[in-house]
């Protein structure tokens, strides 16, 4: 059994800063996608007086960038704004919240992991991805068209 302090202790000792990978990708032209990697940090906060473990995760990827294209062919016809180097950045951005339950007499470390795999894998990146929109050189917003090929978390306890 651990009682609450020292779980509150541990978590934010443990799970602070913990890597991962997202590879995925984007739409360079008509069915040319691009692969990219983002690397990304989540970490846990604990709240003891609502009895909830928060988390928050940080990403970064690398640099996106896209020539204007345009294809056309007999049934239609596709154009491809251009999109100036910029990268997808997220900063302390919430995922997730868990009520954990006292008193602690279960796996702690098993509960947090299982809620970060809960909230980090390739659904849930998507969804973040899917609201994502790169800037053009008019300032215009344009779909990237990104999708999520994988999500690998990153232990090293």
């Amino acid at each position: 059994m651990v009682d609450e302090f020292d779980f509150f202790r541990k978590v934010r000792a443990y799970y602070n800063n913990v890597p991962f990978l997202v590879q995925f990708t984007y739409r360079l032209s008509h069915r040319v996608d691009k692969a990219v990697t983002a690397r990304g940090t989540f970490s846990c906060r604990v709240n003891p007086h609502t009895q909830i473990v928060k988390y928050v995760l940080d990403l970064k990827s690398d640099s996106i960038s896209r020539p204007y294209s345009e294809h056309s062919s007999f049934l239609f016809s596709s154009i491809y704004e251009e999109i100036p180097a910029q990268f997808i950045e997220m900063n302390q951005y919430p995922i997730q919240s868990l009520r954990y339950p006292l008193p602690i007499e279960y796996d702690w470390q098993a509960f947090v992991m299982s809620g970060a795999e809960d909230a980090i894998h390739m659904q849930s990146i998507q969804q973040l991805f899917k609201k994502w929109r790169f800037k053009s050189t008019d300032e215009q917003l344009v779909d990237g068209k990104l999708k999520v090929e994988q999500v690998l978390l990153q232990w090293q306890l």
